[in-house]
């Protein structure tokens, strides 16, 4: 890109690497210190020292057995689904050139939340699975995710009004809660049972089982949205300044679409819906950045949706020990009052 349209960007710092680089390592500090916190803390303390010999395979049988089946597996899930959610959110952001775009809010969550229970409920899958496997999960959540995707697009391209698509996200979330809430009525208690947790929105039940699948396809999401921050900052600028770039729209929206579903769908098959980190992450980068290239926002959204995931489940268990609330509550604390901050400042935040 030429310097012009890089200023049009608002990325001046993109010219000053030193700068960018400093910014994104201090976002990286306190990851370690809350990976080990999330390790350490919980319902059982564990010495630091016994929890480093557990990671490496030593140490006692119970702190083993803690560190190894339910907290590295939880912390992992908090820190990637964190690092995911904030980049889907910067994703939507950019194609609907809107602040207030997050999964949560967009009713994203809910369509997974809805086809999970579908598949669960119903038993409704593909033949290939049974309908409690995650590999079943992922593919309904999936599906559900890129449905409403790919609706609030179309829907976005009618009405134009922020507070207008917003109220639509949130009414279809309604929906899809109330269809959610009429299946659980009639499921037998032990599919309900194996959808109770899912409701909550907790990395509590984070399990090597349903992880071995969803992890890696996160790692490689992460890794592989590079390759979307050129074709995100051209729709910054517009469809002709994008056509002008030789941009292919329609196949470069639907690689867009497909890749904001899918983190969406991995993280609320493993927590269920877990709101405002789409919307704080790359909120957050935005600002501290001052850009809105993608090259820089990408990344930054990613450390800055680690953190808070990680910050908000460790929260969410030690706040009222021995007694756990749902992740969605604790981001909730800190993502409301910045819907409310968007909505009053009217423009919001240009993306």
């Amino acid at each position: 890109m030429s310097r012009k349209v890089l200023t049009e960007l608002g990325v001046a710092a993109e010219f000053k690497p030193k700068r960018r680089g400093r910014v994104l390592l201090l976002l990286c500090l306190p990851l370690a210190p809350l990976f080990i916190a999330s390790i350490v803390l919980g319902g059982y303390a564990i010495h630091p020292w016994d929890a480093l010999m557990a990671l490496a395979g030593g140490g006692g049988a119970e702190e083993s057995l803690i560190v190894q089946s339910i907290r590295l597996p939880r912390t992992l899930a908090a820190m990637l689904g964190g690092a995911s959610l904030g980049v889907a959110g910067a994703i939507l952001q950019a194609l609907f050139r809107n602040p207030l775009a997050d999964p949560y809010i967009l009713g994203v969550s809910a369509g997974s939340s809805l086809f999970l229970a579908i598949s669960i409920f119903t038993g409704a899958t593909l033949g290939l699975w049974t309908p409690t496997s995650p590999y079943s999960l992922y593919t309904a959540a999936f599906i559900g995710a890129l449905t409403v995707v790919i609706v609030m697009v179309a829907l976005s391209g009618v009405v134009r009004t922020t507070t207008t698509i917003l109220i639509a996200g949130i009414m279809f979330s309604y929906l899809a809660y109330a269809i959610t809430s009429i299946l659980q009525i009639f499921a037998d208690i032990e599919r309900l049972r194996a959808f109770t947790y899912w409701i909550m929105g907790s990395f509590s039940g984070a399990r090597w089982s349903i992880l071995s699948p969803g992890l890696p396809l996160l790692l490689v999401f992460l890794f592989a949205t590079i390759f979307l921050c050129k074709p995100l900052n051209a729709l910054l600028l517009g469809e002709d300044y994008a056509r002008s770039m030789g941009m292919n729209l329609n196949r470069a929206r639907m690689f867009i679409v497909a890749a904001a579903a899918l983190p969406v769908s991995i993280v609320t098959t493993i927590a269920g819906s877990v709101g405002f980190i789409g919307l704080s992450a790359p909120y957050l980068a935005r600002q501290l950045t001052r850009t809105s290239n993608h090259f820089t926002i990408i990344p930054a959204s990613a450390l800055l949706g680690s953190t808070l995931a990680a910050a908000a489940d460790l929260l969410s268990r030690l706040a009222f020990k021995p007694i756990e609330i749902p992740i969605t509550a604790v981001t909730a604390l800190f993502g409301a009052p910045l819907v409310i901050y968007l909505l009053l400042k009217g423009r919001g935040v240009q993306v």
